[in-house]
């Protein structure tokens, strides 16, 4: 707002009393002739401005409305950042102007699509700007959001210490003025729960009081996820605890190795039905004494389907029951993480077969996703080629195996089976092959996150296809050409491939995680779009 005064002649201001100006926007003066201003007791003194407005007016009017700027179009719990570390924006926001008069109180509140309260309270939430500062809040985002670094990408950073020094006092926006109002979806018990918001209709709802007089303006708006439809995230501030609902498609896969067929064999009247089985392949030089072929399968898919199920849980949760991972930072504090896996069809990720494999080629386990790029798109039809070892499938290895690709078995004649035995236990008293097929599990769905926060995030798919950086598209890649080697203390990544590994079922299970860094890009896939 602005106010312009032209004088032709002469300009004399005399007060006896008090005179009060006060503007959001400018005051100019500007004469032909003179402009005078005296002060008879105290003179004239200039920059302590006071916002005064107006109390002589009884009456008030108020607008209010969603900023709908492409800044503030979407919203990212703790305004965590993109894959590339561009700026998220963490808060809904809204324009809300007072004219006429000053108001005793305001009132904001945020109503559900059945028209229960999710968030109100009295005078306004947490950060308030001047409509007239917000430029020069978003030139001071921009310039102080730390920068991108490849090797070590930032997640989250301090962007309220940005707000905190154009934030407005209470006592202020009661006053005369145009303001923004940032709410940062969090309900009056310091819950913030995404799934409240997707494909959601909300009221926002402002009510300004004078002197008994109540004036409200409210405005509709919608919200729904923006990248991904399978995880939730519910963050409780005070308790400091994040819980993500992860929504899985697991599939019975069924079983290799264990179907007997019948053929007819021999000529003539010498012919006879002859039943061959598959662990008839396996080599009797290969069997080991006291460990027969496995005829009958041992996991079913309902207990295949809990392994997986348990496998996400613990190793994409960070929290007291981790063995060495215990919480993601947010801005110097620590949360906990726990994670809940549910396997459904519903806004669910791309399906999964589960597979029981035993007396057959090893199991390969892969998880190509669904088609999003040129990359997936050849991931998803090589599975369809013959030979290639590369399928949605997780398989449950045990018993003997044959440790060759299918095409060195058919075309070159190699064989080398070997026996994976059940029987040993983990230091927890659980099967080491339930153990690594969980850990397999959270492994190969983990690559559903990793893709879909690399390229929803302005990334590639890579990102997951060369396991942060530790592989190529198949092997792990050497220390002396950036691999890594297995951590022999301290977290071990789900996601990497290492160097220097121990026998597969030997690993140190309880140890494995996800790094926080893909936790968070986790949370980061539940972003918002408001309409």
């Amino acid at each position: 707002m602005s106010r312009t005064r032209i004088v032709k002649g002469k300009y004399v201001k005399t007060v006896g009393g008090n005179y009060n100006i006060s503007a959001e926007g400018n005051v100019f003066s500007s004469a032909g002739g003179q402009v005078q201003e005296k002060g008879f007791d105290n003179g004239v003194s200039y920059g302590s401005f006071e916002r005064i407005g107006s109390n002589v007016n009884e009456d008030f009017e108020i607008s209010f409305s969603l900023s709908k700027d492409k800044m503030y179009s979407t919203v990212v719990p703790f305004g965590i950042l993109d894959f590339k570390g561009n700026y998220e924006n963490a808060n809904f926001a809204f324009n809300y102007s007072l004219l006429l008069s000053n108001v005793d109180s305001l009132e904001f509140k945020i109503l559900n699509e059945d028209g229960t309260t999710l968030f109100a309270i009295t005078n306004l939430p947490e950060i308030v700007v001047t409509a007239r500062r917000l430029p020069k809040l978003s030139q001071d985002i921009t310039d102080k959001k730390p920068e991108y670094n490849l090797s070590n990408p930032i997640r989250v950073w301090d962007w309220k210490s940005v707000f905190d020094p154009y934030n407005t006092s209470s006592s202020d926006y009661t006053k005369i003025g145009s303001y923004v109002i940032f709410w940062d979806g969090f309900n009056n018990d310091n819950i913030y729960d995404s799934s409240k918001f997707n494909n959601k209709k909300l009221k926002a709802v402002i009510t300004a009081s004078k002197n008994g007089k109540e004036k409200s303006k409210e405005v509709e708006f919608s919200t729904k996820y923006d990248e991904v439809e399978w995880v939730d995230v519910k963050i409780d501030k005070s308790n400091k605890k994040i819980d993500t609902t992860l929504r899985v498609n697991l599939k019975d896969g069924g079983a290799e190795g264990l179907k007997c067929s019948s053929h007819l064999a021999g000529v003539r009247d010498e012919t006879r039905w002859v039943e061959s089985c598959p662990w008839d392949k396996i080599p009797t030089t290969s069997i080991i004494a006291g460990k027969p072929p496995i005829k009958i399968r041992t996991r079913s898919f309902a207990d295949l389907e809990k392994l997986a199920i348990d496998g996400l849980n613990y190793h994409w949760g960070r929290n007291k029951n981790h063995a060495a991972a215990k919480d993601v930072k947010i801005v110097g504090e620590s949360y906990e993480v726990f994670t809940n896996a549910i396997n459904t069809q519903d806004n669910a990720m791309d399906d999964v077969d589960l597979m029981y494999n035993t007396n057959y080629f090893w199991g390969r386990s892969n998880n190509p996703g669904c088609v999003s790029g040129f990359k997936s798109f050849l991931a998803n039809i090589a599975q369809y080629i013959p030979y290639v070892p590369l399928s949605e499938t997780i398989y449950y290895n045990v018993g003997y195996v044959n440790n060759v690709y299918k095409a060195e078995s058919h075309f070159l004649f190699k064989e080398s089976w070997f026996y994976i035995d059940d029987v040993p236990l983990y230091k927890n008293g659980k099967s080491k092959v339930d153990m690594e097929y969980s850990y397999t599990c959270a492994h190969e769905i983990g690559h559903t996150i990793l893709r879909a926060f690399s390229e929803h995030g302005g990334g590639s798919a890579d990102y997951s296809y060369e396991h942060k950086g530790s592989s190529g598209y198949s092997d792990t890649k050497p220390v002396s050409e950036g691999g890594v080697s297995y951590p022999t203390h301290g977290e071990i990544d789900v996601m990497k491939y290492f160097n220097n590994t121990p026998y597969f079922l030997n690993y140190d299970f309880e140890r494995i995680v996800a790094e926080d860094k893909d936790i968070l890009g986790l949370i980061w896939l539940t972003k918002l779009k408001i309409k």
